[in-house]
């Protein structure tokens, strides 16, 4: 990863979401500047095994959630429960939000050869532009048979002020309390993300610079934890980071670094093809039931009682997975009452992924997407500063980034309590 400073410009769209106008002159000394980084898919035991940024001493695991960055991502960033905010999987079923009604034109060419192959991709790029959704989604290898049954409920970027509704995140408070900032995410080239974050750091205007970096979760998917990939990466990491708070430092009374990340990531030891065992009961696919195989979740929508107990018989002898129960559901915060997230839901134990499936049909090198409360699935928070001692879950990290920003800010009354 090249780091050599660039130009500083805006990096979100003509709106100016996350950059608030500030009157103070570019470059000049400020009091405090904090530097919030959130890592995707940063393990608790890769940091532990690998000494992540040692000189960051104070630092703890955190208890994420069940599912995906799609629940993740929501409940780290607004402190709610994926059965408040309502996010819980990136496509769930709802035929009349579907944005995927033209794909049902384009099933019967699905399966036939390169023309099949040609007629995806030739939709796969026009939905780009032209279906309205300007969150984060990927098609991946979903049957577009299947697509119009289902909605992708992140419509706008997560990390924009008003992408949960009703339920404020962070930037929506920020925004609320006037508090100049800046955010890098997706939207553009990592690279050059970190490039921009250096100059923010030693000139730029915005005192609390939160940046997400979301490469590392796809190299260990490819090359998985243990991987010199990996070790590159991370490395890469570092080296930006100790960059960036040493140029806050230069001009800053008081420079501070918190790095955390949304979950963990556990090798794959094992795929079990849980498709092509249900495929061979004597249930139609698409009529007698309805599915969804992520990586760890086999999800189904039954219109047919028997194909609910005889999928139910099949799985429930399956040792590299469980149903999850109501009773659990409710426990882990993801109990939908609508079922629009599925009907019955089948989670694979950790080390292990559905394969094939609607995300790919090669398993993944490292996943994640297990049990919370399973090995590998802690994410971390490191910090140069003192961590309250009731930050415990990434559900804690929305309160405690919006007290830091405050606190940078100068802003009184925050009660600063580390």
């Amino acid at each position: 990863m090249a780091l050599s400073p660039r130009g500083c410009r805006r990096l979100l769209d003509p709106g100016g979401h996350g950059v608030l106008p500030v009157s103070r002159p570019r470059g000049v000394t400020m009091k405090r500047i904090t530097i919030a980084v959130l890592i995707d898919a940063l393990a608790w035991d890769i940091v532990e095994a690998r000494g992540f940024l040692p000189e960051l001493a104070h630092r703890r695991p955190l208890r994420t959630v069940l599912g995906f960055s799609s629940a993740a991502l929501p409940s780290l960033l607004s402190g709610r429960h994926p059965d408040e905010h309502g996010r819980w999987f990136l496509y769930r079923r709802d035929p009349v939000e579907s944005p995927f009604g033209f794909a049902r034109l384009l099933a019967p060419f699905e399966g036939r050869g390169a023309i099949g192959r040609r007629v995806r991709t030739a939709y796969e790029k026009s939905f780009a532009s032209l279906g309205g959704v300007r969150g984060y989604y990927n098609l991946y290898e979903v049957p577009l048979r299947y697509l119009p049954w289902f909605d992708l409920p992140e419509r706008r970027p997560i990390f924009e002020p008003g992408a949960l509704g009703r339920f404020p995140t962070l930037f929506d408070r920020l925004e609320e309390r006037a508090i100049p900032h800046r955010v890098w995410f997706w939207r553009t080239p990592e690279e050059r993300n970190f490039d921009e974050l250096l100059s923010a750091a030693g000139e730029g205007d915005e005192a609390f610079l939160f940046f997400y970096a979301f490469e590392l979760d796809g190299t260990m998917h490819a090359r998985g934890t243990e991987s010199e990939e990996t070790r590159s990466k991370l490395r890469a990491y570092e080296e930006a980071l100790r960059a960036a708070l040493a140029a806050a430092a230069r001009r800053a009374d008081e420079a501070s670094l918190l790095v955390f990340s949304d979950h963990g990531m556990v090798d794959v030891v094992r795929a079990i093809d849980v498709r092509s065992r249900v495929l061979a009961l004597p249930f139609r696919e698409g009529v007698d039931y309805l599915p969804f195989y992520d990586s760890t979740f086999a999800r189904f929508w039954f219109r047919s009682q028997g194909a609910w107990a005889a999928i139910r018989d099949l799985l429930s002898g399956e040792e590299g997975g469980a149903w999850l129960a109501i009773e659990e559901e409710k426990r882990l915060r993801v109990h939908f009452p609508g079922r629009e997230y599925g009907d019955a839901i089948f989670v694979a134990r950790p080390g292990t992924v559905i394969a094939p499936s609607f995300m790919g049909s090669a398993p993944p090198a490292a996943m994640h997407g297990y049990h919370p409360e399973g090995k590998g699935s802690d994410g971390v928070l490191l910090s140069t500063r003192p961590i309250p001692e009731a930050t415990r879950s990434i559900l804690d990290l929305a309160a405690l980034l919006e007290k830091e920003a405050a606190r940078t800010h100068g802003e009184t009354g925050n009660g600063d309590d580390r």
